[in-house]
């Protein structure tokens, strides 16, 4: 347990020391977090991307009965206008 608070509290003042070069070189940080992912990462999330958006597109293409009401009744209107009308 002591072990593990020790080794927490080191990490802490290693963040803290390289925050204080960050302060001092600003292109320190900029080399630090400024790296790219691999490409095949960025090629696999735009595939996820795009079979979701594709999806979606056809889930609205193919939603069954598109000509049903919106209203909750079954009075025997055929659209949600008529409806609000009467």
């Amino acid at each position: 347990m002591i072990d593990s608070m020790a080794l927490a509290k080191a990490i802490e003042i290693q963040s803290l020391a390289r925050e204080e070069q960050w302060r001092c070189d600003e292109d320190l940080f900029y080399l630090d977090y400024g790296l790219e992912p691999p490409r095949l990462f960025i090629w696999i999330e735009r595939i996820f991307v795009a079979s979701g958006i594709r999806r979606k597109a056809m889930k609205k293409a193919d939603r069954p009965e598109i000509g049903r009401s919106a209203s909750s009744g079954n009075d025997g209107c055929s659209q949600a206008a008529a409806c609000s009308r009467m």
